[in-house]
This record gives structure tokens, sequence and C-alpha cells, in this order.
């Protein structure tokens, strides 16, 4: 079975929409783990996964921020280079897309392959989205 990961900014509301994804991506046979960046634990090394999923909420009107949370807790994940990975944001006015950009950026910094990236606003996108994983 395959595993995928889902990293979630804890600002903003983002448990029901990373759980939306989990629950569609679980629907089409995956195997699904869910970290919000509050968790202490071990670094997380992404090898084990076939696909890594982060997420942020989009912070501001125009310039298109994203909370640092997300990216100190990837900062820390280990075994990342060429793993393959998706990106979504929740979305705001004018700065949904750079906010996207933001957290793909942080996904290639890592050496991670950003295959997809959504902008999702409700808990049903979200199932649409983990739906159409095709790994």
């Amino acid at each position: 079975m395959q595993k995928v990961l889902i990293i979630y900014s804890t600002e903003g509301d983002l448990k029901k929409i990373a759980e939306g994804i989990a629950q569609g991506a679980r629907q089409n046979g995956y195997e699904v783990e869910l970290f919000d960046t509050n968790y202490t634990g071990r670094p997380i090394s992404f090898y084990k996964y076939d696909l890594v999923v982060a997420g942020a909420p989009t912070q501001g009107i125009f310039r298109g921020k994203i909370p640092s949370d997300l990216s100190k807790f990837l900062k820390d994940c280990k075994r990342t280079t060429g793993q393959e990975a998706m990106a979504f944001v929740t979305p705001r006015f004018f700065a949904t897309n750079k906010a996207l950009k933001k957290v793909m950026g942080e996904l290639e910094k890592l050496g991670c392959i950003v295959k997809d990236f959504r902008t999702i606003k409700n808990e049903k996108e979200a199932k649409e989205f983990g739906n159409s994983f095709n790994l």
C-alpha cells in the first residue's frame, strides 16, 4: 500500500482540510499519516512515503505570506531530496497564488519534486484533491 504524508500549518483552520485530503486519499486506497506543525517528536523522514503534501493558509491580501511554522517544520525533516510532493493553500483575495508559490518553494528548497498544487477552500474540495492522487 502506498503511503502519503500530509503536513499542515496550525495557523488558520487547516485541520479539517487536511483531514478531508486524507479521507479522499484513503478512499483511493492510500495509507495516510497527518502531522501538524506543532508535532514535537523525532524529525520526520520523507523516505518511507510515496507522496508528501504540505499546506498553509494564505496570509495578507496582496503579498501572499504563509505562516513561518510550516517553513520551520519542513527544515527539520530528513531524507527529502527527490521526494514527490504536492502543495495546497486556502484562498485569500489577491495573495493566493503568491502564497502557493511560497509553499511550493519551501518544498523545492528541500529537493522535493512538486507534482501538483491546489487552492482548497472547503472539505469537499479537499476530499476531491485527495481522491485525485495518482501515484
